[in-house]
């Protein structure tokens, strides 16, 4: 049983986080507490409807066999191929995870829904704009410290803070804790992907798919499954305890926990529709917050278009339509057409100024409040540190002589609120803060301006960065290899040369 935090911690009062900025958003206006509470139980239709029906055969040889571990076994056989895969499974083919495991196959019910998942999933808003979605992706190709930086120090942590139901989720899974090096180079690459020019149409060649879907859009479908497989995983096995528990029969454990407490009821479900919201602004709105503190100015339009790529993601992510019309068009909170074609009339900061409207409130309402919580997500926080530490005490020549455990811990410091690093115990001396801290921000914004007077090569810093993280990504992919067969994908060339991981 969690324990209230003592008197006089951080959560006594509770605050948002820092990346709200100075003044406080309307968060009432455009987000009401009471509309978003209702996405509690709200999980992704679509995807569910296949885990459910795996789930649903796994009970019937529990029944067939008198033994309830058989419950959730045919959907967790699909949740470890889904991961050592890293991509989708064919529903036309026999076995459709190929030779990773030739023995598993589906029944004809869960290959007509997954044939539905890739017809549906795939399909983009009719309010996309595809000039916007080429600016946002010309603002990621200027800022390579967004594909894994930003993601590391900035989007990741600050869901950590969130512990109703949010990071329980991790933590019950050990997705961010023992494989924390593959799950972060897993979310960064599916950025990279999405970030490609014509990500959401060109088909891959040659194609992964009978039916192929675009390079951009097949890792999105991936998370999906991933996340529709994770929820209905722990639901279903909490449900199925509970149920135990009152008929008297023994329950299972799963992670050392008992079925029954391995989820509250007052959570929802786990991945409800409103922290996938909140996860989509980390991405979207964070980004955009985390680049200007590091001196990177972003004028309107990029904003706008930063804002626009990553709906129209929360939408083949399958975020409600509903949320997404008021981000995307925050003046009429539905979509406008001329001619047949969609109108976005409202400027960079309107879009922005909703998204962090909305980001405040889903952290304000999930944020940790008992000592369970903060320990998972000190927890979270940590590991992603220690793994930063490794890869560049690794991959730098001087790395094992200098003090590089700290970076981890300056930047976290650099980007998130002083509420949030106390919360998520993210430890630096008076002098780090005091003198470090402040002469490294200079030190980003100095490069900010330069960039903006001398292009590109003044991002040598970021490149740096990425270099390194490319490296450890080679590595990953060649242990993966060894067990599965897994082709690394690799940075694509158009990414490499502006970055300058080659030549040109």
């Amino acid at each position: 049983m969690a324990t209230a935090i003592r008197t006089g911690s951080i959560l006594d009062t509770p605050i948002p986080s820092a990346t709200t900025g100075t003044t406080p958003p309307q968060l009432e206006a455009w987000w009401p507490a009471e509309y978003l509470e209702g996405f509690l139980s709200h999980g992704d239709p679509l995807a569910d409807t296949i885990m459910r029906l795996l789930y649903a055969e796994g009970r019937a040889d529990a029944e067939r066999s008198g033994n309830p571990a058989d419950r959730p076994r045919r959907l967790l056989q699909f949740l470890s191929l889904l991961i050592n895969q890293m991509s989708i499974p064919d529903p036309e083919l026999e076995h459709p995870f190929g030779a990773i495991d030739s023995n598993y196959t589906f029944s004809n019910e869960v290959r007509d829904a997954m044939r539905e998942f890739l017809r549906e999933g795939q399909k983009l808003p009719d309010w996309t704009d595809f000039d916007l979605i080429a600016k946002a992706q010309t603002l990621f190709t200027d800022n390579p410290i967004v594909a894994y930086v930003l993601l590391a120090c900035l989007s990741l942590p600050v869901l950590y803070t969130c512990g109703r139901g949010g990071v329980q989720v991790l933590m019950i899974t050990d997705q961010l804790v023992d494989k924390v090096r593959r799950r972060v180079i897993e979310t960064g690459m599916l950025i990279v992907q999405s970030m490609q020019k014509d990500a959401f149409v060109k088909m891959p060649e040659p194609p992964t798919l009978t039916h192929p879907v675009p390079i951009g859009i097949v890792g999105i479908l991936r998370v999906r499954l991933l996340h529709a497989a994770t929820r209905t995983a722990i639901y279903e096995f909490w449900q199925d305890g509970l149920k135990d528990q009152a008929e008297g029969r023994p329950v299972r454990a799963y992670q050392k926990k008992n079925a029954p407490e391995l989820w509250r009821e007052e959570w929802g479900v786990p991945i409800h529709q409103q922290f996938m919201t909140g996860t989509l602004m980390t991405f979207s709105y964070i980004s955009i917050f985390g680049l200007e503190k590091l001196g990177v100015l972003t004028n309107d339009e990029e904003k706008k278009a930063y804002m626009h790529f990553w709906n129209v993601f929360g939408h083949v992510l399958g975020l409600d339509e509903s949320i997404l019309y008021q981000l995307d068009f925050p003046r009429t909170k539905r979509p406008i057409y001329e001619n047949g074609k969609p109108v976005h009339a409202a400027t960079g900061k309107e879009m922005y100024e909703v998204g962090r409207a909305l980001y405040t409130q889903m952290v304000t309402l999930n944020r940790s409040n008992d000592e369970e919580a903060v320990l998972a997500g000190r927890t979270l926080t940590q590991a992603i540190c220690d793994y930063l530490t490794f890869v560049m005490r690794d991959r730098l020549t001087l790395g094992k002589y200098l003090p590089v455990a700290q970076i981890p811990h300056l930047f976290m410091c650099m980007l998130l609120s002083n509420d949030d690093v106390e919360l998520l115990g993210v430890k630096t001396s008076l002098f780090e803060r005091a003198v470090l801290i402040p002469i490294t921000l200079a030190l980003f914004w100095l490069r900010g301006l330069v960039v903006k007077a001398a292009g590109k090569p003044a991002s040598a810093i970021a490149n740096l960065l990425v270099r390194l993280m490319q490296e450890d990504i080679e590595k990953v992919y060649q242990d993966l290899s060894k067990k599965t067969g897994i082709r690394y994908p690799g940075i694509p060339e158009e990414f490499q040369k502006a970055w300058g991981l080659v030549k040109s």
